[in-house]
């Protein structure tokens, strides 16, 4: 067992060394028990690779009945069933995408070797382990596509004299005395996408003493079931020209098959057969299916088994069983997938497009940080956080020469001219840009239309949003906030005060004049009480006196030119109340007429006279105050919302 400890642990080694995990290339193949692409015994023309490391370890087990001697010397052999295996450690490495370099060594366990005396083999000593031959190969495909569907490889192989013992029957390839020399032609045929036929013709000169040269030849079949799972059928056939392994066993105890020495003949002597055929069924004809299932990217396991189809006398092998192992990487330091100057084992960007400039890594350089590597970028100077499109060329939506990324303001008008960051220029700050700006002198703080020109709601020279006052009338005048002016406090702005000295405490009107007295009382109650009418005593005559009162009030009823006037007459309760009510309606008429004459623009239709008598008192009638009090003239407004308005 000390022999598959060593094999397991160089296994170990080799992997650690061969498999980057970086790598995402292989495609998971086997290797043949004799090394190289295949399928179990036979070669595929096709080659690994460059820089493909392809490392297995395969085990072959049998059953085989041997006579066996029971003590040296003894003439007295027995049959003894044992279970001989063999070991198998195949490396291969893909010199170039054409050729291959093949190492196998093989050991075996509990083989029992044929014992001599004096040249004659007696039969089979004691179950023997240890190190078998070694193989050298290198295969040389012709450069055609990796996938074209044919494929034609040469091989030329050594295998070394390794062994200190010599078996005979299947596992004599694998442990036997003597340099072999073999050359091999493959081709390989894709039949369809999952079927593949490969065949081989070789010739190997023998560098044993007693055993000749062989004629080889394989077939086999591939089937791929799925991407993970192929199915193997193959063919291999091994005729020795003349003496081989089977010459003894199938010569038997005719002492006609052997020269004859010193008239003895040389019955079980190998070196004296005169065997010189070639035995195509009888030497080595072996037919063995198999599969193969991919576990990994890098490891593939397979099965299969060898079935003797040679005419073999005894003692007769069956078959064998076979399992395998293969772990599959690359050796990054000899290979640069992308061709960009840098090692696999050390390119952090496997598959860099052909001619872009990397860094110290293997990653694609990119100047100017666009995302675009500077193989493809037409813009090797694009400003940072630019955004660009697929090669490299910043993008400028809105044209204004700020690329999108950068540009603050990325939808600016055509031909606006802008900041460094794209904002269109503003220089009054008004939220017009200059291009569209019809003012572009418009006071901070100011509300503007789409042209930039200042809003000014109420026509006051202010423009909104610096107007204090957003509302001041029509015609007033304001301060720079926009405020009305009003210099005598009266209420009314400059402007539209009409009397802009009027004195504290005044009150007036709308357009600022003083208000008299009456003019108040009209206002305010909608109704003019005057007491100071004087008419002849029981007549509505009006005394001169009376007249400076009376004008006082047509003034006012021109001035409120859209008031309507009832004019009431009131006595008091001295005489009889019926010529006293008749009385009060005369005189309300006499004052009717004398203002329609005094003041020819008052319509008469605006005025109205009627008489209450003393029926409407306003002090009492028992005094002499109250009496004169009662002896009055009312001028009453009829449309009371017209005096709202006034």
């Amino acid at each position: 067992m000390h022999l598959y400890k060593k094999a397991l642990l160089s296994a170990i080694i080799i992997i650690l060394i061969t498999t980057p995990e970086s790598y995402a290339g292989h495609n998971g193949f086997t290797t043949t028990i004799e090394g190289g692409r295949g399928l179990m015994y036979m070669q595929s023309a096709r080659t690994y690779g460059k820089a493909k490391m392809v490392f297995g370890i395969k085990s072959i087990i049998m059953e085989k009945e041997s006579y066996v001697f029971q003590r040296e010397g003894s003439t007295i052999a027995t049959k003894r069933k044992d279970y001989p295996s063999v070991l198998v450690i195949p490396i291969s490495f893909g010199l170039t995408d054409e050729i291959d370099l093949n190492l196998s060594v093989y050991g075996f366990h509990d083989t029992r070797t044929l014992v001599s005396k004096d040249d004659v083999r007696l039969g089979y000593g004691d179950p023997e382990q240890g190190i078998g031959s070694t193989r050298l190969g290198v295969k040389i495909r012709l450069p055609l596509k990796e996938e074209s569907r044919i494929q034609i490889a040469g091989k030329f192989s050594a295998m070394l004299d390794t062994s200190e013992e010599e078996a005979d029957g299947i596992n004599y390839r694998w442990s036997r005395m003597g340099t072999d020399i073999k050359a091999s032609l493959y081709e390989t045929f894709d039949i369809t996408s999952f079927m593949s036929l490969n065949l081989e013709q070789g010739y190997v000169r023998s560098g044993s003493n007693l055993y000749d040269d062989q004629l080889v030849g394989g077939l086999g079949f591939q089937f791929k079931v799925k991407d993970r799972f192929i199915i193997n059928f193959e063919l291999n056939n091994r005729t020795f020209k003349g003496i081989g392994p089977q010459s003894t066993f199938q010569a038997g105890n005719d002492p006609s098959q052997f020269e004859t020495v010193n008239g003895i003949p040389g019955t079980g002597n190998p070196s004296l057969l005169k065997d010189d055929t070639a035995d195509f069924l009888e030497d080595f004809l072996i037919f063995s299916p198999s599969v193969a299932v991919r576990l990994t990217q890098h490891l593939t396991v397979d099965f299969g088994i060898n079935y003797n189809l040679a005419d073999h006398v005894e003692p007769k092998e069956s078959f064998q069983a076979v399992a395998g192992i293969t772990f599959n990487g690359i050796i990054g330091a000899l290979i640069d997938s992308d061709n960009d100057g840098i090692h696999d084992n050390r390119d952090m960007e496997l598959h860099t497009p052909r001619g872009y400039p990397v860094d110290s890594s293997g990653i694609a350089l990119d100047t100017d940080l666009d995302g675009v590597p500077d193989g493809k970028d037409r813009e090797p100077d694009t400003p940072l956080g630019a955004k660009t499109n697929p090669v490299g060329v910043g993008i400028d939506s809105d044209n204004d020469g700020v690329y999108d990324g950068i540009d603050l303001e990325p939808d600016t008008p055509a031909g606006a001219s802008v900041n460094k960051f794209g904002i269109a220029l503003d220089d009054d700050r008004d939220g017009v840009p200059n291009l569209l700006d019809r003012e572009p002198d418009t006071p901070t703080g100011a509300i503007v239309d789409g042209y930039g020109e200042a809003l000014d709601s109420d026509n006051d020279g202010v423009p909104d949003g610096i107007d204090m006052e957003p509302e001041t009338p029509d015609g007033a005048r304001v301060d720079l906030s926009g405020i009305a002016i009003d210099t005598d406090n009266d209420g009314v702005p400059d402007g539209i005060d009409e009397e802009r000295d009027t004195p504290a405490g005044i009150l007036v009107d709308k357009r600022g004049r003083g208000l008299i007295k009456h003019e108040v009382d009209l206002l305010r109650e909608g109704l003019i009480r005057v007491t100071k009418v004087q008419f002849k005593p029981g007549d509505s005559i009006i005394n001169p006196e009376s007249y400076p009162a009376l004008d006082e009030i047509g003034q006012l009823l021109v001035k409120y030119n859209t008031l309507n006037i009832q004019i009431e007459g009131h006595t008091d309760a001295v005489g009889n109340k019926q010529l006293n009510l008749r009385l009060s309606r005369n005189r309300a008429l006499a004052v009717r007429d004398y203002l329609v004459n005094r003041y020819p623009q008052l319509e008469l239709k605006r005025l109205r006279a009627v008489g209450f008598g003393s029926d409407k008192p306003v002090a009492s009638n028992s005094t002499h105050a109250g009496r004169q009090s009662n002896r009055r003239v009312e001028f009453v407004i009829i449309n009371r919302d017209e005096l709202l308005k006034q």
